[in-house]
């Protein structure tokens, strides 16, 4: 899109030091800056500004970055809006650079993609007035014409060929419309419409475009509900329907996941308009990159039964790994929100929105899922279940939710603390001492270890000299972020060029994304102690480290999901997830 030369050129320009001082007040600590950091709340400083290296790097939350990556987090602003941001503050404009960079013939064809999908959302829209049988359908559903319009609800013909001949009509062709898929291709070669007798819902990007739709059927056929296929424009694992109304005006950075479009439509119509639902497909990391620009806490509300539980379960690993505050709202009698709204109304809905409970409570309260605590073997069989939950908690946590434990079961603290193969004194202990850094008198962010053996791997591929017999032992899966995967393909890509010349590359390769540069920053910073000799144990046990974080992760979705199936008597299920259980620990015993 631009340059690097360009890009070089406006950080180059842009002081780091003057950038953040309009949104840190810093203060000169020898030759770096230092202040409170803009990414966590704190008392005391642990935000520093290296003006020499010209990044930024926080001691409490982990955060670092570039003049750029500042800007894109602080200002919310996407790579293309932080670099025209910078390019006008040093009176480089940008605009006609780009545009004049892209091929046109490209430009034509994606507003012509945009355009097809605009006639095509009017299309059926106009249907859907002129045909009973959906309008009264959504009526029943209890949706008002005003809602119609705003979400652009429309109908598909029940006709083989009625959008199809529609927009060919219009002046579009056959092979665009085959594309976006609207139409579709069996094997013989004959092309059809795609949607066909269903209630169809526009899906717009965050800029409000359409970008694909989906198709509900007004009986009881299968499927139920179906998408548009990937196309040039429409990524289901990066887009989120009803993020474009969800982000107006949402100044408590707060959004509620949900499953169904109809969930979405329902709760903005009773004027609870900061929800938003996948596309048909479970929550990815795409997803949770594109929502964190907007969004601080997420408020997940999925479905009563089996699978919607696996898929808050799921849904919570990665909404915790992206960094969300996280809760959890529970709907009675296994309703929908649409459903619950619709019969209870928006006041009792927001009341269980308030009743929503955090990570750990969610988690806990399903611990107790068929457990009689007047019965002893019940007892155990729960504080086994809690106790690795109690486990990942920071000192201040545990402190809180054991005393909670011990009241639900009847078991005092100090037998819980054994339980975990802990003791109380060791516990204040850490309390007292895990992590302080004696400058800034506060709790410092630790790496976890797994994070760190990858930007250690990293670290000495750079070194041309080992580079070679590094990457003869290592391979892309062997990491477990995909900041990491990218800058070990990147390395292998180049593996010839001089150290200097590969580290720019990695820049330009990690410089559109916040994360990525943060992970570069941190790669780039890491002090390690190069033993030629031992280059291959040192390799050797960061791969076990990262292997048996990967473990751990699989075990603790497994031991969750056993959980699930228990609650709902699935034996079947959980027999065969216990034996999965199995070989994943036999895995980890052999580490």
């Amino acid at each position: 899109m631009f340059s690097e030369e360009i890009i070089q050129r406006i950080k180059e320009e842009n002081n780091i030091v003057d950038i953040v001082s309009e949104t840190v007040s810093l203060k000169k600590t020898g030759k770096n800056y230092s202040g409170r950091c803009p990414f966590h709340n704190e008392k005391t400083p642990s935000f520093t500004v290296s003006s020499e290296k010209q990044i930024y790097k926080c001691f409490g939350c982990g955060e670092a970055g570039n003049v750029i990556s500042f800007v894109m987090k602080t200002k919310n602003f996407s790579f293309p809006e932080a670099v025209k941001f910078l390019g006008r503050r040093v009176g480089i404009e940008l605009e006609d650079e780009e545009y004049s960079k892209k091929n046109s013939q490209t430009q034509e064809k994606y507003k012509r993609m945009y355009d097809l999908n605009i006639q095509a959302g009017r299309f059926f829209y106009t249907n859907l007035k002129k045909n009973k049988e959906p309008y009264d359908y959504l009526k029943r559903r209890g949706i008002s014409d005003e809602t119609i319009k705003k979400f652009g609800l429309g109908f598909a013909l029940n006709d083989w060929h009625g959008t199809r001949n529609y927009l060919k009509k219009i002046g579009f062709k056959e092979d665009e419309i085959l594309e976006l898929g609207l139409t579709t291709k069996n094997d013989k070669g004959n092309i059809y419409d795609r949607f066909r007798n269903r209630v169809i819902f526009p899906v717009f990007d965050v800029t409000g475009r359409v970008i694909g739709f989906g198709g509900r059927v007004l009986d009881d056929s299968k499927p139920k509900y179906l998408n548009s296929p990937e196309t040039p424009i429409f990524h289901k694992g990066t887009n989120l329907y009803g993020l474009n109304l969800a982000i107006k005006n949402n100044f408590s950075r707060t959004i509620i996941m949900v499953e169904g479009y109809m969930d979405v439509i329902s709760l903005a119509q009773q004027g609870v308009t900061n929800v938003v639902a996948t596309l048909g497909t479970a929550l990815t990391e795409g997803q949770c990159k594109l929502l964190r620009r907007y969004v601080d806490t997420v408020i997940v509300s999925f479905d009563s039964d089996a699978a919607g539980q696996k898929a808050t379960a799921r849904g919570m690993d990665i909404l915790l790994k992206a960094g969300f505050e996280i809760k959890i709202l529970q709907i009675p009698k296994g309703k929908d929100p649409d459903e619950y709204i619709r019969v209870n109304g928006r006041e009792a809905f927001l009341r269980l929105v308030d009743d929503a409970l955090g990570l750990i409570d969610f988690r806990l309260k399903a611990a107790e899922i068929g457990i009689d605590f007047r019965r002893k073997e019940m007892i155990v069989k729960y504080l086994k279940i809690v106790c690795p939950i109690l486990k990942e908690l920071d000192s201040l946590e545990r402190a809180v939710y054991i005393k909670q434990v011990s009241e639900r079961s009847g078991v005092n603290e100090e037998a819980i603390l054994r339980t975990m193969g802990e003791n109380r004194s060791n516990s204040l202990k850490n309390s007292e001492n895990h992590n302080i850094n004696e400058k800034f008198g506060q709790k410092l962010y630790l790496e976890p270890g797994y994070i760190k053996a990858g930007r250690t791997i990293l670290k000495l591929s750079l070194n041309k000299e080992l580079r070679d017999k590094i990457l003869n032992s290592v391979n892309s899966k062997d990491f477990s972020l995909s900041s990491h995967v990218m800058i070990f393909d990147t390395i292998v890509e180049n593996q010839g060029i001089a150290e200097e010349e590969l580290m720019k590359i990695i820049e330009m390769k990690t410089i559109q994304d916040s994360d990525f540069t943060k992970e570069w920053v941190n790669i780039q910073g890491s002090k390690i102690n190069i033993d030629k000799s031992s280059v291959d144990k040192m390799v050797s046990d960061c791969i076990g480290k990262i292997k048996k974080y990967k473990l751990e992760e699989s075990k603790r979705k497994v031991m969750n999901e056993i959980k699930m199936c228990e609650s709902k008597g699935l034996v079947e299920e959980t027999l065969a997830l216990a034996k999965e259980l199995m070989d994943i620990q036999k895995e980890i015993a052999k580490l």
